[in-house]
This record gives structure tokens, C-alpha cells and sequence, in this order.
């Protein structure tokens, strides 16, 4: 199980301070839908891995959490339709 003080690390980790080998693929991701919020926070923290990094493909990408009940479709629609 990861600690506070792993998760404020890896939170601050840059993208030269990872091995992109090490990061799991969203394609190769099992996520168990019928679980709970809590359980799969759980279960991400359980593994071990840094929940700050994702792969796509042959893409990196980091996420950010933020206390707000936003979700990720309302910010990437607000992000489509400032491109407009």
C-alpha cells in the first residue's frame, strides 16, 4: 500500500523522473466496473503503481485530481468548445 508521503512523490514526478516502460497501458488496464469509487482507489493504491501516469499507445500522460465535482467530460467539452 502506498503512503501519503509515495503518492506526494509521485505527484511531483516529471515526465524525465519516470520509466515509461513502468507505466501501465489503458488498453492492458482491468477495471472492475461494478466495484466501488472506493474500492478501486483501493485497489490502484494496493498495486503499487503511481496512479499519476497513464499510457496511451506510445503517449504519456499525466493526471491531475481536483477536489470538484467536475467531470472529465465537462472539462474536455469546455476545452472543445474554447477551440471554437
Amino acid at each position: 500500500m502506498l503512503t501519503r508521503e509515495d503518492l506526494l512523490h509521485m505527484r511531483n514526478m516529471s515526465f524525465e523522473d519516470i520509466n515509461p516502460a513502468e507505466i501501465p497501458d489503458l488498453d492492458q488496464m482491468d477495471i472492475d466496473v461494478t466495484k466501488s469509487k472506493k474500492e478501486k482507489i483501493l485497489g490502484i493504491l494496493e498495486s503499487g503503481r503511481n496512479p499519476y501516469f497513464v499510457k496511451s499507445g506510445n503517449i504519456v500522460v499525466k493526471v491531475g485530481f481536483a477536489s470538484t465535482s467536475r467531470t472529465i467530460e465537462e472539462a474536455l467539452e469546455s476545452l472543445v468548445q474554447m477551440k471554437w
